[in-house]
């Protein structure tokens, strides 16, 4: 596993946060907005507060107290860290409206617990294939959609940047749940919008094949081609190699399977 941010060429302020377990098998990212670095103090406690919850989840399910399943897990973390964002924001005047997009991935047994929240995104390689796993939470996705601006037209759109769902911004959100089946040799993608909107998926997908034997460099390299591109916002990737086949495994011994099978 690898993970890097990156303030970017223009920006003053990392507003993107990332954290990774590899022992847990988790990689967390968050694109923080709000003024006066409020979107930096939202992405960081998205991301430590969903960490410390998939931590507890896991000793849950090590000791067999925990009946969820890491769909829960991952659910009822991002909950959790939804209302702390939520409650500082009204607390604080300075944090008032301030909020986070959010990816999420969970690997467990042989399946890959994903959940996302606005327009971060999560993509899978396969047999040098890139696949999108989410779909974005934005204005300009469901116009899109709807026929109101062309795929070739929306790289152009001021509405690039409007998400239509975020963490911390109401007291309850809903996530975009799924599951996706792992197998020896695929890589997870979890990025900012400050990669995919500067960065086509075919040269994302270029770089991962080319790169995906070192992920540390595939991610450098990702974030540097951002910048090349104009670096206009904070920019973050998380890398996740599946290594070997995952065994299934019972709810009291899933954890300890883990270890080693995935970079």
């Amino acid at each position: 596993m690898a993970a890097l941010t990156d303030v970017g060429s223009v920006r003053q302020f990392n507003e993107d946060s990332i954290a990774t377990d590899s022992e847990l098998g988790v990689a967390i990212l968050a694109d923080g907005m709000g003024g006066h670095r409020a979107g930096e103090v939202a992405s960081q406690m998205a991301t430590q507060i969903i960490l410390s919850g998939l931590q507890t989840q896991v000793a849950e399910f090590r000791s067999s107290s925990g009946p969820c399943s890491p769909l829960q897990a991952v659910d009822q973390s991002i909950n959790q860290a939804n209302q702390a964002v939520f409650d500082a924001a009204q607390e604080r005047s300075s944090y008032h409206g301030m909020g986070t997009t959010l990816a999420v991935a969970l690997f467990v047994d042989n399946r890959v617990a994903l959940g996302h929240i606005g327009d971060s995104r999560i993509y899978r390689v396969r047999s040098n294939v890139l696949h999108l796993l989410t779909r974005d939470d934005s204005l300009l996705r469901d116009q899109i959609e709807l026929g109101l601006i062309s795929a070739a037209d929306a790289g152009e759109s001021h509405n690039r940047s409007l998400v239509t769902r975020a963490l911390g911004i109401e007291q309850g959100v809903r996530a975009h749940l799924s599951q996706d089946e792992a197998a020896p040799g695929d890589i997870y993608l979890l990025c900012s919008d400050g990669l995919n909107d500067l960065v086509e998926d075919a040269d994302i997908e270029l770089i991962v094949n080319a790169l995906g034997s070192n992920l540390p460099l595939a991610a450098s390299h990702l974030v540097q081609s951002a910048k090349d591109n104009g670096g206009a916002d904070n920019v973050s990737v998380i890398l996740a190699k599946v290594l070997k086949p995952f065994p299934l495994a019972s709810h009291q011994r899933w954890f300890s399977r883990l270890l080693g099978w995935f970079g």
